[in-house]
């Protein structure tokens, strides 16, 4: 695991070894760094990124003497420790040997004589001990570029696993994709704090941890520079040692742990923060703090689109209480009342019952519509070709206007929709012609096209039309010029957008509802 500074020994002799291991574990004993691991260079020739995974981290690589003679270990360290000190043991002394090595890239060169130290040094102590010191001490890690491409690897997996969550495995897939990339990076935990608007504060929400950490999340108030997080930006923090120590302990929480915090923003607002940490020391480079800042934005597109499903279960759930409310509680009195008004029909003065029987009909109509706006909405089924006209006809022996005429004009044809819906759009027309040009209203319907080849029709009355100052309100829930319910534009309009039509309205004689179809031949007029 990429855990912690590396100390690697290429070579296949035992003794220099046991001696790279012993002056680890002594380094090691006196600042809980490094580790050490050991490699036999005939090994490494073709090895692949996966295969050397656990030297990720190296910081410093001792090389036995003659490992180097071989072009494709040089080579290969070159490549893949760039980034590390690298130190050769030779037995040989004479200074043209020293500097053939250090002209193959090698940065520092020890004997295997431990004879000498350096200045300062117990008398006993193998100067390679301080070779190694130096190389871990003076280098803060940062992730590899193997690794840094195999982070990316992993938040392409996390984006496909996060955006197919469904609300109930949105914590799992969190916690799940926070520990793929927590391993992978190296981190020791990572915290997602979330706005609670109750307690008017950023609690811990979601979090994952190596396993032998049991340190709790920090508090949101310990966080650095966090009016930098309110401006969206990143903050990024290298670990810093507590006085009196140089190197961090990895079970030690008195040292803050380097630290990149980014924001979760949705909509312009502070939605919650993501904390990745390590205990140990940390480089943090750009690349890899994009990397987080794209992590976070995929918890935060997840997060928001959560809440908004869940709005919108809810908002259904009521539409549909709703829904039953109006088509029982109200309709069935209302059924009544007609019942019983056509009884009394001989025994009323016709003024009289004409009125009542008016607000019966307004009183259908009104439940009618809330009931499409409530149960449809924008939806809309399975399309198919339909024609306009048979749909139109339909829907037209369905208003109550004995007197009123339609009249279809030349060959409208036929258009992909949703039939249901479309028959719902004529009737809603057709009740705010009558409404409005009265019960002997003239409506035409007709087909029209473009230059540009857009197909469509137009619906017109012959009625008194709409006042100028009125147009942009027409679609509104609620607006009517006339003794309407003021619902059945919007109903037309929402019926459109859902088809991916265009709709417009023009005086010309009365009112013309101008329809512009997708492109397509399916949807063009013949």
């Amino acid at each position: 695991m990429y855990r912690r500074s590396v100390v690697a020994f290429l070579g296949d002799d035992p003794g220099v070894r046991t001696r790279v291991s012993r002056a680890t574990e002594t380094l090691r004993a006196e600042s809980d760094t490094p580790e050490f691991v050991a490699f036999d260079p005939v090994d490494l020739i073709g090895s692949t990124d996966e295969d050397t995974n656990p030297l990720t981290d190296v910081r410093a690589v001792v090389t036995a003497p003659g490992a180097l003679d071989d072009e494709g270990i040089r080579d290969w360290i070159h490549t893949r420790f760039a980034h590390a000190h690298v130190v050769a043991v030779t037995d040989i002394t004479d200074v043209e040997a020293v500097r053939r090595l250090l002209s193959t890239g090698v940065d520092d060169v020890v004997t295997t004589e431990r004879t000498t130290g350096t200045e300062g040094a117990k008398p006993d102590r193998d100067p390679l001990v301080d070779r190694l010191s130096e190389a871990v001490d003076r280098r803060q890690p940062e992730l590899a570029p193997p690794v840094v491409d195999r982070l990316g690897d992993v938040l392409l997996d996390a984006g496909t696993t996060l955006m197919s969550a469904h609300a109930d495995e949105v914590e799992t897939k969190i916690n799940w994709t926070m520990a793929n990339v927590g391993d992978t990076a190296g981190l020791d935990r990572i915290h997602c704090y979330l706005h609670d608007e109750d307690a008017e504060r950023f609690e811990p929400a979601y979090g994952w941890r190596r396993v032998d950490d049991d340190s709790p999340p920090r508090s949101f108030d310990d966080f650095p520079e966090i009016d930098r997080l309110e401006t969206f930006e990143n903050v990024v923090r290298p670990f810093v040692p507590a006085e009196g120590r140089t190197t961090p302990g990895r079970n030690s929480r008195s040292s803050p742990p380097a630290t990149v915090h980014v924001p979760l923003v949705v909509d312009w607002e502070l939605i919650g923060v993501v904390a990745f940490e390590r205990d140990d020391p940390r480089q943090w480079t750009d690349e890899e703090v994009d990397l987080y800042r794209t992590f976070g934005d995929l918890i935060a597109y997840t997060i928001a689109r959560t809440e908004r499903r869940l709005e919108l279960r809810q908002q259904t759930e009521r539409l549909e209480q709703f829904s039953a409310v109006v088509s029982h509680d109200l309709r069935n009195p209302l059924n009544v009342l007609s019942g019983y008004l056509e009884m009394v029909e001989n025994d009323v003065d016709p003024s009289k019952y004409g009125a009542m029987d008016r607000a019966l009909n307004r009183m259908e109509t009104l439940i009618h519509d809330l009931l499409v706006l409530a149960r449809d909405g924008e939806a809309i089924g399975d399309t198919e070709p339909v024609s306009l006209t048979t749909v139109a006809e339909k829907a037209w022996s369905l208003i109550r206007a004995p007197n009123a005429t339609l009249m279809i004009s030349g060959e409208i044809g036929n258009v992909t929709a949703d039939p249901n819906r479309l028959q719902q759009l004529f009737e809603n027309l057709f009740r705010n012609a009558v409404d409005h040009g009265g019960a002997e209203v003239t409506v035409e319907i007709g087909p029209r096209t473009a230059q540009s080849g857009v197909a469509g029709m137009y619906v017109a009355d012959d009625g008194p039309g709409f006042p100028s100052d009125a147009k942009d309100a027409l679609f509104d829930s609620g607006f009517s010029t006339a003794d309407s319910s003021g619902i059945g534009l919007a109903i037309v309009q929402r019926i459109a957008d859902a088809h991916g039509w265009e709709i417009d309205v023009r005086n010309d004689d009365g009112a013309v509802f101008d329809f512009s179809f997708e492109r397509g031949p399916e949807a063009t007029i013949h």
